[in-house]
Parts: C-alpha cells; structure tokens; sequence
C-alpha cells in the first residue's frame, strides 16, 4: 500500500480535490478488481481515471489493448513514461465525458468492457454517459460510492429506489462484485466503497417510446418522495395535466393514487408515462424537463 504513496510523494504529486482523486493502493484489491471484471485476452478495455495505474498495470496482461482516459495532465505524461515499454496500452488525455466510446468500437470492430475507480463527484454523469453509449459497451465494472451502488441495484419498493435505480435497471443488469474499505484508498475516502458489474442487456427491459419523456416521468415522481405518485406529479413543474385528470391516468393504467413512487416497477412507470403523454403536453413538458426537472 504505501509503495504508491511513497511514489506520489518523491514525484511531488498530491491528489488533486478538483478531479475527486482517491487513488486505489491496495494492490490485492486491484487485482481483484481486474479479476471481477472478466477481462478476456481479445478484449478492447477503456480504464477511465486510471491515476497512478494501480489497475491499469494488471489489466495490460489479460487485454488485448488498454485505453487509459485521463484528464489530469501530471497523470497523463506519468502514465506514458510509466507504460512507454508497452505496445497495447493507449493513454489518452481527455475528459471522459467527452470520449467517443462508440468510435473506439466501431476502429476495433467489437464492443469495448470499461473499467474504472470513478471520482465520486463525477459517477452518475460518467453512468449516463455509458448508458447512452450502451451500444458500442459488452461490460461496465465501475468503483463507486457505497450508497450509489445500493441506489443503482436496489428493487422497486426498497428505501434505495430511485430514478438512477430505474435508468440504470431499464438497460444493464448491474450487480454489486465486493465491498471496499476506504483503508484502500489514498486519501481514504470518508465513505465505504464498492465494485458494481453492468452487464449490459441486448434490449431495454421494457420499450420506451420516448424515452426524454419517460424521464421526465420518473423524475418528476420522485422530486417529493415522502408524497403520494399523485400529488408528486401535480406538484411539478411538468405536470401536464390538471389533478382530476392525473388521477384518470393513474387509475386507468392500474396505479394507485396513493401509491408512492418507489413502489412503482419498470412496467407501471411506463404505462403511466404513456398515458400521461396522451394529455397533449408532452412536448412542452419535455422542453421544460431539459431546462432542470431531469
């Protein structure tokens, strides 16, 4: 453990709190973190924040190239000197929200496995961002935050349910691999961590017509959690009906009024969204979710 902060320390690095750095320097938990990750030796591996190289160093063996996306420059040039005698290791400065996945898979003629120890303050864009590339991914194995991971595979009806549960859930299967202590971490994080799998569903578990809007839905059933799916959805900006009108659309589409919204699986979310996008305001809704309700 202390080998990379004993390193960081003669380089004159310290972690930066700009780009959320808790580097990983358990070397038996990274490569356990490699081993969970399935990575197979035909296998194209984009490692986002690689930092110090803590798992890029055990991914190098089992891939057949290595994309390491990093934004910090000082990490950048360490990891180029560090790789220079590696052939399959790419080392790209960049903002990872900003990487072009699909390209990538479409140079190498498959799909591409990501893996990452995400910078807490930067994990829920770094998940949307994968999911709206979900095409061009085969698998997701991504260090987070404890209580992101339990919102992320928590079920219709758990205190964790929420709208990441549910856009996580409609196009992965994700699944929490182990548990990591912060002890892992320098600095150590002032929460526990853990590894969530994503495998990714070759279809959406349900069919969504319109899926900003279905967003927008969901969002908007949540914005008061401790209210019933009634007055949450009346309460909102996006509310694209009258009162007497939202209850019509639940009940005709089997939801009670009184239910709350973490109660509501896939299937009920998308029957209410459809229906609700019959009222005849679903556009205007949508431009008003775009602007901060989703």
């Amino acid at each position: 453990m202390t080998s990379l902060i004993g390193e960081l320390k003669k380089l004159g690095f310290s972690p930066k709190r700009s780009f959320g750095q808790n580097f990983l320097i358990d070397k038996k938990v990274a490569g356990e973190v490699v081993r969970l990750a399935n990575v197979e030796p035909e296998d194209i591996v984009v490692e986002i924040g690689p930092g110090m190289g803590a798992l890029t160093f055990h991914l190098i063996p089992r891939a057949k190239k290595v994309v390491a996306v990093e934004l910090d420059g000082e990490m950048v040039k360490y990891l180029r000197e560090k790789g220079e005698g590696f052939a399959s290791l790419v080392v790209v400065h960049r903002d990872a929200l900003q990487f072009d996945f699909r390209d990538l898979a479409q140079q190498e003629g498959r799909k591409i496995k990501v893996v990452a120890n995400l910078p807490y303050n930067i994990s829920t864009p770094i998940i949307f961002r994968l999911l709206e590339c979900r095409d061009a991914l085969a698998y997701a194995t991504l260090m987070l935050q404890q209580e992101v991971a339990q919102r992320i595979t928590s079920a219709a009806g758990s205190r964790d349910y929420g709208p990441l549960s549910i856009f996580v859930q409609l196009y992965t299967s994700p699944k929490i691999l182990m548990r990591v202590p912060s002890q892992a971490f320098y600095p150590p994080p002032k929460v526990e961590s853990a590894l969530v799998g994503f495998e990714i569903l070759p279809r959406p578990r349900v069919d969504i017509a319109d899926v900003e809007f279905f967003r927008a839905v969901v969002r908007a059933s949540f914005a008061q959690r401790r209210k019933t799916i009634l007055n949450s959805l009346v309460g909102s900006p996006f509310c694209p009906g009258s009162r007497q009108q939202i209850r019509g659309v639940l009940e005709a589409v089997g939801i009670g009024p009184r239910r709350r919204a973490e109660t509501l699986d896939l299937e009920e979310f998308k029957r209410l969204a459809e229906a609700l996008g019959k009222l005849g305001k679903g556009t205007d809704s949508v431009s008003a979710t775009k602007q901060g309700v989703v």
